[in-house]
């Protein structure tokens, strides 16, 4: 399979299919999780945030996407794999504006190379009461990665294809001192994506392949 990243930025603008949500959320969902009332959390004033899922092509012509790990602090999320993102701030016009921007100081890429082309559906993050918008972007030429230190351990850069034709795994995680089955995404050396970074790649993931008819 063949993907060309011009093919998938016009299909993705064009869409107009309905996106999955929670149908593909509840896939990846760990098993504590439950399904939220998006208005009600609105309502109830939780934090703001967006997230980017990146698409470029690499420098052999494949198309690729960027996690990364976050560093270790005392918060729920320490140590996790993430897409690029974080809080919505005063200053920002929009909430496309905030991903743009936390992904332009987490990876340090070009502001002007990246361009939005879909928004998928909200998902609530209870441990830290974020409200996070995720967005689908298209990145001009090959990005030249640099962590942002202070947020960002390390990149991992994800071949697309590989991402599409994956299949999930269960894996066990200690939890209050119970070990639960958690699904997730092994992507290499025992290392799993899992929780809400999880949960957004599958609806992209299953988002994609219904735009692309694969």
């Amino acid at each position: 399979m063949y993907l060309d990243l011009e093919e998938i930025k016009y299909l993705l603008a064009e869409s107009v299919e309905g996106l999955p949500g929670w149908d593909s959320h509840q896939k990846l969902s760990p098993p504590y999780r439950e399904k939220y009332d998006l208005e009600f959390i609105k309502r109830t004033n939780p934090r703001s945030a967006s997230v980017m899922i990146l698409l470029y092509q690499n420098e052999s012509g494949d198309v690729e996407f960027p996690v990364t790990m976050r560093v270790s602090y005392e918060g729920a999320h320490s140590h996790q794999f993430s897409l690029p993102g974080g809080q919505f701030e005063e200053l920002d016009i929009s909430f496309d504006e905030t991903a743009i921007r936390e992904t332009v100081e987490e990876l340090g890429v070009e502001y002007e190379n990246i361009e939005i082309v879909r928004q998928l559906s909200e998902i609530y993050i209870p441990p830290s009461n974020f409200l996070v918008y995720p967005y689908i972007g298209i990145y001009t030429g090959v990005p030249n990665f640099t962590p942002e230190e202070r947020e960002v351990q390390y990149i991992v850069p994800l071949d697309l294809e590989a991402f599409l034709n994956a299949d999930h795994e269960v894996f066990e995680r200690e939890f209050s001192g119970q070990m639960v089955e958690i699904p997730g995404y092994n992507i290499g050396d025992e290392e799993y994506l899992w929780g809400a970074t999880a949960m957004i790649l599958e609806e992209f993931k299953d988002y994609l392949k219904i735009v692309l008819n694969l």
